[in-house]
């Protein structure tokens, strides 16, 4: 179950991003969802707290837009996750 978290999304030139930085009986942790191709391009990373978790999210993501075509990161907005 999610105790706390932030999660940003991302949609520069055809790419769609979820960045997420969450905490859960897990502990927190940082992940990145491609909505396009419904895969996770950084599946859960143990970090230390919510706003690491954030900057980690924001790392993994500008290196796949990157990669993926010489595209910037754009400002992100962070939201509050919902519990489930």
């Amino acid at each position: 179950m999610l105790d706390q978290g932030v999660w940003a999304e991302v949609k520069v030139g055809g790419e769609h991003l979820r960045l997420f930085s969450e905490r859960s009986a897990q502990g927190v942790q940082a992940s990145v969802y491609n909505v396009n191709a419904k895969n996770w391009i950084a599946p859960s990373e143990s970090v230390d707290d919510i706003e690491q978790g954030k900057d980690r999210a924001a790392a993994h993501a500008g290196a796949y837009l990157c990669n993926a075509g010489q595209l910037e990161l754009p400002p992100l907005e962070w939201k509050k996750s919902r519990s489930a």
